[in-house]
Formats: structure tokens, sequence, C-alpha cells
């Protein structure tokens, strides 16, 4: 397992709870550069709660609100 994946894998199971970058680091076995460059690529994911503290966000997903009658339509100027 990739050290993404576990940090992916250990904040799938924290949603919502505020956990600082050391911490988060200590849990998944990461070292705090690592962790810091997860949180820039993944900001989605974190919002910040303060000085090296981050609340864990869900993933959110996307959903299409296109109706199939719109989809099928030619386009009409």
């Amino acid at each position: 397992m990739t050290k993404q994946q576990n940090i992916e894998n250990y904040i799938n199971t924290i949603i919502g709870a505020t956990v600082t970058t050391s911490a988060l680091a200590m849990a998944t076995g990461c070292t705090l550069p690592t962790v810091l460059k997860f949180i820039k690529n993944n900001s989605h994911r974190f919002e910040k709660a303060g000085r090296g503290a981050y609340r864990i966000l869900a993933v959110s997903t996307v959903t299409s609100n296109v109706s199939n009658d719109t989809v099928n339509r030619p386009f009409q100027w």
C-alpha cells in the first residue's frame, strides 16, 4: 500500500474530525513533508482549522442535473 493510500484510508475513518499535521503523520506512518504534500494535492478533503490543524471533509460526489430529453434534443438558436 502506498503512503497516499495510507493517508486516504485513515482520513476516511475520521471524517469531520480536526487533526494536526503531525498527528496525521504519526497515525499514518508518513513523514510530515509527505502529509503536507498530500494536503496540498487533495485540498478538497481538508478545511484549515488553525495553525497546522485541519478538519477532514468527506469526499464530494458530482451529480449531473441534465435530463435525458435535453440531451436528445437538437440545439436550437
